[in-house]
């Protein structure tokens, strides 16, 4: 094994790209549903006026795409070739997208089963 293919000092093989891009949008999908009950919940205690609740709502809605951007950044470091990057780009805003459609779905799912027994 290389020294390039062993993490710093732990002794085990680095995690791909891929693998890091996979439970990076994995964490994404799951804090971002939390974040965003979070911020209406703060915004229906503090905030009474409906212009409020609007600027919290940008306000999760730019927290969601500098987190994802930041994820991008972290996850895919720079490659030699700009067709790998390409790749690399294409594939992470098709999770990405899968991801926060199957959210929604999983989301919205909750909250019929939550009001169908809460009656």
């Amino acid at each position: 094994m290389a020294a390039s293919d062993t993490s710093t000092g732990a002794g085990r093989p680095a995690m791909k790209t891929a693998g890091r891009l996979a439970l990076g949008v994995l964490a994404w999908v799951t804090v971002v549903p939390l974040v965003g009950l979070l911020c209406m919940w703060l915004g229906r205690s503090f905030f009474d006026s409906p212009e409020a609740s609007r600027v919290t709502i940008y306000v999760i809605e730019a927290i969601n795409i500098g987190a994802a951007a930041w994820l991008y950044w972290y996850a895919v470091p720079s490659v030699p070739h700009w067709g790998r990057r390409v790749a690399y780009f294409i594939a992470f805003v098709v999770l990405m997208v899968l991801a926060s459609a199957l959210a929604v779905f999983a989301v919205k799912l909750l909250f019929v089963v939550l009001v169908m027994f809460l009656r």
